[in-house]
């Protein structure tokens, strides 16, 4: 088999998992569910093609019993593009896409060829099909046989239980799921669960040994190195964030055990909103502030820690009442010390300096990926590193590229929020983590995009990730052992009780000096108390927690309340809820625009995501545009301004003083919602041409000073513009010539808009529906924004529901 031309070799790992699915799906298995260290891959799209080419196999020469069951073959993800990748694979000289029989399911639950002909699902029912879970749950009208989930494709569990759900409204004979390691499948189905552990993969390399590395499409990067059996860690000592941590999460966990009916007070869910900040932060506090308000991500640590010093929970009663009285004074005054504590002085920022200098001098040549919890901490300390120690900011956010010159470079350094996943790697990398992640997300330790990964922790976590690491290896085995007994495939492994190795330290930041000391020693009485704290926390981080959705234009806590406005919609009379305070799409003529929720009228036309999909038309084809090596070299010279007016924003305070000086240089803009707008993105640039030269007069910034850059960069933005603007007028009639699968006019305009690729699927995630009535605002958890109500809701009147 060959990929864009370059043959795939398959290891010793891919034969063993596809050998082991066979023999699963030979056993009357019918749910599997493979577990591999976290990346970027295409192992879904090789078992769809195995099990495909099993099927043909078997048709062609009518063998024995096929152990693929009678039916199609179904790849879910999204966004996986199972179609693209099957024309860029072949065997031979016969192109796997042809030869498959490929199909993508569209949002009618017909089905599409490369060919761009519509047939019904039930017309073919040995092909191969793709469905985009960004197209919600089309029905086929048959049942299939075999579902194939690509579960790291998916931003969430919702996505992963409704492509599950979809498998079971089909009738799916035999479910497939590729997942992460870490990640359990839930529900109430029977799984066969095989995670590819540590122990397991370096068994197979010693005894099978190990192929080249090369593409997404097989595993062999994985089996390039001889696996750690465990993460390193890197410690620190600092007495006065221990016992505020101690205190905090005692805090926590007592309001978990708060039995109440109604949710927790808004000071309580504040604090451990502030905590979750505050944890999760290494550098300037002010600079993550300044990130989580210009990337959407709500309230920064100020706001928050202004929240919870006025709260005091008064008028509260029943168990409420009684955690005021006993558990809130110690939990508010622990979080607003530790936010003291951070907020000028961040003991572990030199900590953070220190570790990369060592990773540089130990790991010679070798990239480095700083972790963090969160899009906006990783913008501010990839901030603060470029202050420190020079260099482009957005330079240290970019994605490293796998291979040995990755990242342009020895020892290029990268910054990086868990929700960016890196292909496998088969080159050296050490992985930070700064911090222990949460026991839900111990896996990311053990990512395939690494050959190393060091988790920095206080020393009063160690013993908290140390059980939470043995717990994770511990059920590997087991899920293993009762696989292997199951499918008669004889002795496992078994695995090592080891300590977690210290790679650094430990190191006092109470102490001026940052140099290790040795031996470790370990603050037991700390560690114990969080060990007895660890199963509560857990929970409580899981109910709490402001988990990163790609995707989406923010993130917000499961609990928070958003203000939202329900629409009733034509023709099926479902009602949507939409956040009040952000702009939806529609179609006006021939004419695509944003408008506000409360300008909707009864008989505008709104466009809506399908699916598991909350981004819009518009942005979803800028996305695509922006691909183009063209557009992209624009983005970036566009950035440099964006740099340069956040730059004035902090060295000003605020925004109408940053609006104060420009107007003392000539500028007319008369609002500073219109500047902020210039530094978050939603405006590509100024109109008047001589408001970026001012904007880099006052930043000093001499990228757009020297030589007429500025006047450049006002070209490319009035270009992008255009091209923006172009998008907008196409979309509406590309919309109605998708629905009818022609490619009209407007299609192959869109096409050449976005460098010649084919958008109809990128249309079909989305859907046309009419606005009957626009109800009133009420406030509502963020995770039903956009969908449509269960019964319970929808039971309501008309008049009741908006």
């Amino acid at each position: 088999m060959t990929d864009r031309g370059r043959t795939v070799d398959l290891g010793p790992l891919d034969r063993a998992t596809l050998t082991l699915l066979l023999r699963a799906l030979a056993s009357d298995q019918r749910s599997v569910y493979l577990a591999l260290p976290r990346g970027r891959h295409d192992l879904a799209v090789l078992i769809g093609i195995y099990l495909q080419l099993i099927r043909r196999g078997a048709e062609l020469t009518g063998g024995s019993p096929c152990a693929v069951p009678v039916g199609p073959v179904v790849v879910v993800g999204l966004r996986t593009n199972v179609t693209v990748r099957l024309a860029q694979l072949a065997i031979g000289q016969q192109n796997l896409s042809r030869a498959l029989r490929m199909q993508r399911i569209r949002g009618d639950g017909r089905v599409v060829d490369l060919q761009g002909k519509i047939t019904r699902a039930v017309d073919s029912p040995s092909g191969l099909f793709y469905l985009n879970t960004a197209l919600g749950r089309p029905s086929l009208g048959t049942s299939v046989g075999t579902v194939v989930i690509d579960r790291t494709s998916m931003a969430n569990d919702h996505s992963w239980e409704r492509a599950l759900a979809w498998a079971s409204e089909h009738d799916a004979a035999r479910v497939v799921a590729v997942a992460d390691l870490g990640t359990q499948p839930g529900g109430s189905r029977a799984w066969t669960q095989w995670p590819w552990s540590p122990v397991l993969r370096a068994d197979v390399r010693h005894t099978l040994g190990h192929r080249p590395a090369y593409g997404s499409l097989t595993s062999n990067a994985l089996l390039a190195r001889r696996p750690a059996a465990a993460p390193g860690v890197a410690v620190y000592r600092h007495k006065q964030l221990a016992e505020l941590l101690r205190k905090v999460v005692a805090g926590v966990v007592a309001a978990r055990s708060v039995r109440a009916s109604e949710s927790w007070p808004q000071p309580v869910a504040d604090a451990v909103r502030l905590f979750n900040l505050l944890w999760c932060s290494w550098g300037s506090i002010g600079k993550q502030d300044t990130w989580q308000v210009l990337m959407g991500r709500g309230s920064g640590a100020r706001a928050l820690a202004r929240s919870v010093s006025r709260g005091t929970l008064e008028g509260q009663g029943g168990a409420w009442g009684l955690f005021r009285e006993t558990q809130w004074p110690d939990l508010r005054r622990g979080v607003l010390n530790l936010y003291e504590l951070l907020y000028d002085d961040n003991p572990r920022w030199d900590l953070l300096l220190a570790l990369i200098d060592w990773a540089r001098a130990s790991r010679t040549g070798a990239p480095i990926l700083v972790r963090t919890r969160s899009r906006s901490a990783a913008a501010a300390v990839a901030e603060a590193l470029a202050d420190t120690l020079g260099g482009d900011a957005d330079s240290l956010l970019l994605t490293p590229q796998p291979g040995a010159a990755a990242g342009s470079g020895a020892g290029a350094l990268h910054v990086m929020p868990y929700a960016e996943r890196l292909a496998w790697d088969a080159s050296p990398r050490l992985e930070l983590h700064l911090g222990a992640p949460s026991p839900l997300r111990t896996g990311v330790l053990f990512s395939g995009a690494a050959d190393e990964h060091v988790a920095v922790v206080e020393q009063s976590e160690y013993t908290w990730l140390q059980r939470s690491t043995d717990r994770a290896l511990s059920s590997w085995h087991e899920q293993i052992r009762q696989t292997s007994a199951a499918l008669k495939l004889g002795e496992v492994p078994e695995p090592m009780t080891l300590s977690l190795p210290v790679a650094y330290g430990p190191v006092d930041l109470s102490r001026p000096s940052s140099v290790p000391e040795d031996p470790p020693q370990h603050d037991s009485r700390l560690a114990l108390d969080l060990s007895a704290l660890f199963e509560d926390y857990d929970a409580s981080a899981q109910a709490m927690g402001t988990p990163d959705a790609p995707g989406r234009s923010a993130t917000t806590a499961a609990d928070d309340l958003v203000p939202v406005t329900a629409v009733l919609t034509e023709p099926e009379g479902a009602v949507l809820w939409l956040r009040s305070d952000e702009p939806v799409d529609v179609l006006v003529g021939q004419r695509y625009a944003k408008i506000p929720v409360a300008a909707l009228t009864p008989g505008s036309r709104l466009l809506r995501a399908r699916g598991d999909s909350q981004s819009r038309l518009h942005d979803r084809l800028i996305m695509v545009m922006h691909d183009s090596a063209e557009v992209t070299a624009m983005d970036t010279m566009i950035g440099f301004f964006r740099q340069a007016i956040t730059a004035v924003y902090e060295q000003r305070g605020s925004w109408p003083d940053v609006l104060a000086a420009l107007n003392n240089l000539g500028s007319e803009v008369s609002s500073w919602q219109a500047v902020s707008k210039w530094a978050d993105g939603s405006v590509i640039a100024p109109e008047d041409p001589k408001d970026i030269h001012r904007v880099a007069l006052l930043a000093r910034d001499t990228r757009l000073t020297a030589g007429g850059t500025w006047q450049r960069l006002a070209r490319m933005a009035e270009e992008l513009r255009r091209l923006h603007r172009a998008l907008g007028h196409t979309a509406a009639a590309a919309m109605t010539e998708a629905a009818g699968g022609t490619e009209g006019p407007a299609l192959r305009q869109l096409k050449t808009l976005c460098s010649g690729v084919d958008v109809s699927e990128i249309l079909e995630e989305f859907d046309l529906v009419v606005v009957r009535r626009v109800g009133g605002q009420k406030g509502m958890s963020a995770a039903a924004l956009g969908r449509v109500p269960g019964p319970r809701d929808t039971s309501r009147s008309p008049q009741e529901a908006p």
